[in-house]
């Protein structure tokens, strides 16, 4: 296809979106010279709602600080079955906020802030 023949074809779209809008002006009452030269109404419709974004969750590095590693729970206490371990020196990621000595790494997934400190070298993200 030329640029000759794409303009040709870009004409007779433009035609026929011209000849939609004098059909539609007729339709709806009047002329299109006199649909064109009336003054456009400003738009009464309220302004749409918007939800705010929901809060993000900022998850930072930690790592295991003692010797003999930590208990990974189903729930934020001791009182709560254990579901794995983290040994010495392993890292891992989890919620910054911590909930009454708890941190939250997933779903039924919860290691104790007293044995594990925060990687700084690594930034923290949000969810």
């Amino acid at each position: 296809m030329t640029v000759k023949s794409f303009d040709r074809v870009r004409t007779i779209g433009f035609r026929t979106v011209a000849a939609s809008a004098l059909t539609a002006a007729a339709v709806l009452g009047g002329t299109a010279a006199a649909q064109a030269t009336a003054p456009a109404k400003a738009a009464t419709a309220a302004p749409a709602t918007v939800k705010a974004p929901a809060a993000a969750e900022k998850y930072c590095k930690y790592k295991v600080t003692t010797q003999a590693g930590v208990n990974v729970r189903s729930g934020p206490g001791t009182n709560y079955s254990i579901v794995g371990t983290y040994a010495y020196g392993q890292t891992f990621w989890a919620k910054a906020a911590s909930v009454n000595g708890w941190r939250y790494i997933s779903s039924a997934r919860y290691v104790t802030t007293q044995h594990t400190a925060q990687v700084t070298s690594t930034p923290c993200q949000y969810s």
